[in-house]
């Protein structure tokens, strides 16, 4: 008897939650669990897009003729790839239940309106299309979030990293590269370094290391001989120069570059020729370089400056020739370059 009684209690209770279940669609209330987009907006027509942090921390991005640029340094090229890829996250961004919704808890997960770890604004022209506030983080690749439109505080996944405020994470840093085999002449060190015509000029060239490039060398001294091995590392290391950040348009005394520690030139199949004059601090190892066709200084890396210093020396570049008392097969004349 009693078990009868529990089972149509049970039966009672499920068909009392069916009914409110009825009621509240009947009313236009709908209860479900599906994910929903955190913030709306239009990627294509998104053209600027400011990031604040703490402690004023900010930076912002636009939009000019299809890139992403820092127009506070000057429209310098942004990453694409990675403005790109925050929108992506962003237009992503999916929850469904809210963890709060009072205006406490929006301080104490650090998405309010005074306080947050980022604040993320999205804009078309001079209109903010969307704004959204990320704050602490309730564990690994979380972060508490809220639109600035609604009450409602999310966990999401995005990470605070993904959105750095320092405007260094968001230039190009690739600015500064190209292929090694564009590289056709090199002039360092009283030195001028020249690719084999056919080598220069052939579309199948490659960076094959099994097959170094064929230099010629101007301008070697009695008793020496080029080292071509050593001018395809230079090459590399040039080729693919990638700086710290940019220092601005201002030369400073502390750059180093009245007294270069390197001072070179470079030139591009198919461009002009590129003067590159590094300098560095008096008191610590930090170097500066400043190319003749851009107007910004870069900070460069010193690990990976230090190689290219000692690749450009006349003791990498060139070696004791074997034939005694003779110059090395060179012209007198380099060709004009």
């Amino acid at each position: 008897m009693n078990k009868t009684i529990k089972i149509l209690t049970v039966l009672l209770a499920a068909q009392l939650l069916l009914a409110v279940g009825v009621g509240l669609t009947d009313r236009g209330i709908t209860v479900t669990n599906e994910p929903v987009a955190l913030v709306s907006f239009d990627t294509e027509k998104i053209d600027r897009i400011s990031l604040d942090g703490p402690e004023d921390a900010k930076v912002t991005l636009s939009k000019n003729d299809g890139d992403w640029v820092l127009p506070d340094l000057g429209e310098f090229p942004a990453n694409n790839n990675k403005v790109n890829q925050l929108l992506e996250r962003l237009e992503a961004l999916r929850s469904n239940t809210p963890l709060a919704t009072s205006a406490g808890a929006r301080e104490r997960f650090k998405v309010s309106d005074e306080q947050f770890e980022r604040r993320i604004t999205l804009s078309e022209g001079n209109d903010a299309v969307a704004r959204l506030f990320l704050g602490s983080s309730p564990g690994i690749r979380l972060i508490h979030a809220r639109n600035e439109a609604s009450d409602a505080i999310h966990a999401v996944k995005m990470a605070e990293f993904d959105v750095p405020v320092k405007t260094s994470d968001w230039e190009d840093k690739s600015i500064l590269t190209l292929p090694k085999t564009r590289i056709t002449a090199i002039k360092v060190n009283g030195l001028h370094l020249q690719r084999n015509p056919l080598a220069a000029d052939s579309d199948k060239a490659n960076d094959d290391s099994s097959q170094s490039p064929t230099w010629q060398a101007y301008g070697l001294a009695e008793g020496k001989q080029l080292e071509t091995s050593a001018v395809d590392k230079l090459a590399g290391l040039l080729a693919d120069l990638r700086f710290e950040k940019v220092m601005g348009h201002e030369i400073k005394d502390e750059y180093g570059l009245e007294e270069p520690v390197l001072e070179l030139s470079l030139t591009p199949r198919g461009g002009e020729r590129v003067t590159y004059r590094v300098g560095k601090a008096k008191d610590r190892e930090e170097y500066t370089l400043k190319l003749s066709t851009r107007p910004e200084y870069f900070r460069l890396v010193s690990y990976k400056t230090k190689p290219l210093i000692e690749a450009a020396s006349l003791e990498e570049l060139t070696e004791r020739s074997p034939q005694s008392g003779e110059e090395a097969v060179s012209s007198k004349k380099p060709p004009d370059s």
